[in-house]
């Protein structure tokens, strides 16, 4: 699906355990402009709702990997935990992290991501401590993902392509509209919950919706 489609719902995190591929199929965001969309057969499908097989799915992410260079893969959210997207295949096609960012319409996450995408693709080297500008109106923060949250389920596709290796992750984090950041004193009350804090330890963060992603997940 391009930039410019439109997520399809998909069922509740609150039903029944199940895994994260079933649950909500990859929507696959190629690098396209945003007024462009994929006419490919699965982002049809995907616009149409359909359910598409684990394995092509994951078919689909490889061939985006290996035409575009990486693939975003995004978790639909419910009125239990708010949705999210990481990439797949940075690491690989550029020997750096991949990126994640939560908290966001789908649409927009998947903007963020293939426009910091694009710039590790031209040369730009991004890490913690670093500033995204240029993308949204705020300024993005670039975190590190403490290795912890590497051990849920929380990036299920990635695990699933990769098999036993876990690239690193980094986090990807908007501010409130008084350009604070979670964890920062006086955040905004309303946007609290939205983003975990990858960067701290599972256990050091705040009893969540994030720290039960494997009950949901």
């Amino acid at each position: 699906m391009g930039m410019g489609g439109r997520a399809t719902p998909g069922p509740k995190m609150s039903d029944p355990p199940r895994s994260v591929t079933v649950m909500n199929p990859p929507r696959r965001r190629r690098a396209n402009p945003p007024d462009e969309r994929c006419r490919c057969a699965e982002c049809e499908a995907l616009a149409d709702g359909a359910s598409l097989d684990p394995e092509a799915c994951m078919q689909a992410i490889a061939d985006d990997i290996h035409t575009v260079g990486w693939s975003v893969s995004a978790v639909l959210g419910d009125e239990i935990a708010p949705p999210w997207a990481y990439t797949v295949g940075l690491w690989l096609s550029h020997q750096g992290p991949e990126l994640t960012v939560f908290g966001l319409p789908v649409e927009h996450m998947t903007v963020i991501l293939n426009s910091i995408g694009e710039r590790i693709a031209n040369g730009a080297v991004i890490e913690a401590g670093d500033h995204a500008d240029g993308i949204c109106p705020c300024s993005l923060a670039i975190r590190p993902v403490h290795e912890s949250w590497r051990m849920t389920s929380m990036f299920a596709i990635s695990d699933g392509y990769h098999g036993y290796v876990r690239p690193p992750y980094l986090q990807v984090v908007w501010p409130d509209r008084r350009d604070r950041y979670p964890g920062d004193p006086g955040f905004q009350v309303k946007y609290e919950g939205r983003q975990p804090l990858l960067w701290l330890p599972r256990d050091d963060n705040p009893p969540a919706v994030w720290t039960r992603i494997d009950q949901l997940c």
